[in-house]
């Protein structure tokens, strides 16, 4: 429960027309066949070790259902550090909207669907403004939007208090904006930026009194990855 497991390839049954020719073909000709039953196969694993899991996210984090794929690779990021997904990170707004739920602060914090707002696959600009209106919408009052955005291979978070008009602006990668920066924890690697944005989210969301609105440029703590 709440896990996943590699599947036993030995316990996957596939049709195949080269499996069905081995049984009826002249003792031979099995030679031949033995090969295409192996490159056969090998593409089979290769499909199998890029296809982890699907997902389906639940219309509290973003508004809507929507459904996800999750990849081998994707998890090998996560562990390693390496460039996040949009699934990822959607999968892990999704634990932060059950843990705002439990502790009661579904009315002060709500997300925006990065694939809406994202440089690639959002649509153009119009587009974007036009789901972010329509997520602004349904706020309470003084509620925050927390909004991942990739912009050509690389994460930020922005997070947006719709009733007041106030932006606050999160960069890992500390590049200035005209208004000042925040003081946030500034990435170590080339590739990280996707698991600090999940990091500045956890800080915000774990905060029930959201001090980072009062703190200004206070540091956004990395007490436990």
């Amino acid at each position: 429960m709440g896990t996943f497991i590699a599947w036993p390839k030995d316990l996957i049954a596939v049709r195949n027309n080269i499996l069905n020719q081995v049984f009826s073909a002249p003792k031979r000709a099995k030679k031949g066949l033995a090969k295409k039953i192996k490159k056969s196969c090998k593409l089979i694993d290769e499909k199998l070790n890029q296809c982890l899991l699907w997902t389906w996210l639940s219309k509290e984090a973003f508004g809507l259902t929507k459904k996800q794929i999750m990849f081998l690779s994707d998890i090998h990021a996560v562990c390693s550090r390496g460039e996040m997904a949009g699934s990822v990170i959607c999968l892990y707004i999704h634990f932060l909207n059950d843990y705002a739920k439990k502790n009661k602060m579904s009315s002060m914090i709500s997300f925006v669907d990065p694939s809406t707002i994202g440089a690639t696959g959002g649509g153009n600009a119009t587009q974007r403004s036009h789901a972010l209106a329509a997520r602004f919408k349904v706020a309470s009052k003084g509620e925050y939007f927390l909004m991942p955005c990739n912009d050509v291979n690389h994460w930020t978070l922005t997070v947006v208090n719709s009733d007041t008009e106030i932006v606050y602006y999160m960069d890992p990668l500390k590049r200035r904006i005209a208004n000042g920066e925040w003081g946030v924890p500034v990435q170590t690697g080339n590739k990280d930026c996707g698991l600090f944005v999940m990091r500045y989210m956890k800080e915000i969301v774990h905060d029930k009194e959201l001090d980072f609105v009062t703190k200004g440029s206070a540091t956004l703590s990395l007490c436990s990855w």
